[in-house]
């Protein structure tokens, strides 16, 4: 579904704590075509924590810094982050001078949606930094003022113009490389009181209702129409779908990717509708699923003129046709 229908709202990008390890890392993954390069550890900082939970980050006073300096604390085996791509991080942020931690999106409660490893979209420290990194890594940055928030510094997270900045960064999840052309899978026996799916090839073109009960369910239906074998669908990820939206009863399509190109969405960051959230969660590449989300988890009672109405009951067919594979 695209952003006008699913109402994304990335939070303002405010980081913490970060630290390195006073000691040399390992070598990345062994069964790594192309080792990750670990990097040297970055001297009076230290960082420890799981990947996913927000790091306990210790710095031995300011920082002396003659260039922006990067290292990997864990290296993933997920897929690479690519430049021009989408990325879910998770970012905490503390002044390299005064040691005190400026922000995180650990204490948001939800990761970073990059929408685009680009300049304009990170930190140039931490653009360079996460590059060609794989997902399930942890990185330390170390950057310079020009490679952090510049000559201006950032005054609302108490950085100055000429503060060092510390970056820990949790690569959570990257663009689905591999992605299907279609649903893979086995067809699944589905309930008579199911809207019938009208397709040209595999693209769906329409709903039929005229077999479906005439009053939905007021909770939220999960229908397998497809059944996938790929990797499951998880929360804090980036999945590819394809999709078509219909208001349940009615010829009113609303929005569909079936005649355009598949998009790709966070899946379980609040980003979707909470039908999308919830429903997708767990199912399967290569699966094809009917969604019958009640209006609570869809637009509600102010709906998403002029195409949704008011407490609408929607019906979604929905492709899952590549996820990023766990790190």
């Amino acid at each position: 579904m695209r952003q006008r229908l699913v109402a994304i709202a990335v939070a303002p990008l405010l980081l913490v704590g970060l630290a390195a390890c006073g000691e040399d890392q390992p070598a990345g993954p062994s069964d790594s075509a192309s080792p990750v390069e670990m990097g040297k550890a970055i001297s009076g900082v230290e960082v420890s924590g799981e990947l996913g939970q927000e790091p306990e980050v210790e710095v031995d006073g300011p920082l002396k810094l003659e260039e922006t300096q990067t290292q990997v604390i864990e290296a993933g085996d997920g897929g690479p982050v690519v430049e021009g791509e989408q990325a879910l991080l998770h970012v905490s942020l503390i002044n390299g001078t005064t040691g005190e931690e400026a922000a995180a999106t650990y204490d948001q409660g939800t990761p970073f949606h990059v929408q685009q490893v680009s300049e304009g979209q990170l930190w140039p420290g931490v653009l360079e930094a996460i590059v060609d990194k794989p997902a399930g890594s942890r990185i330390a940055v170390a950057a310079v003022p020009e490679d952090a928030y510049g000559a201006s510094g950032n005054p609302q997270l108490k950085i100055g113009p000429n503060d060092p900045v510390l970056f820990v960064v949790d690569v959570l999840s990257v663009q689905p490389t591999d992605v299907l052309q279609g649903p893979e899978g086995d067809p699944t026996e589905v309930p008579a009181s199911v809207p019938e799916v009208e397709a040209k090839g595999e693209d769906v073109t329409k709903l039929d209702f005229s077999g479906a009960a005439k009053e939905p369910s007021d909770e939220l239906q999960v229908i397998p129409l497809v059944e996938g074998t790929g990797p499951p669908a998880r929360d804090d990820s980036l999945v590819t779908f394809d999709y078509f939206g219909q208001v349940y009863g009615t010829n009113s399509v609303f929005d569909e990717s079936f005649s355009k190109q598949p998009v790709t969405f966070p899946l379980g960051i609040g980003g979707l509708i909470k039908g999308w959230d919830e429903g997708l969660v767990d199912v399967k590449e290569g699966s094809r699923v009917m969604l019958i989300v009640p209006p609570e988890q869809g637009y509600g009672e102010q709906g998403q003129p002029p195409k949704i109405p008011a407490n609408a009951t929607l019906t979604f067919v929905i492709d899952i046709l590549g996820v990023d594979a766990p790190a």
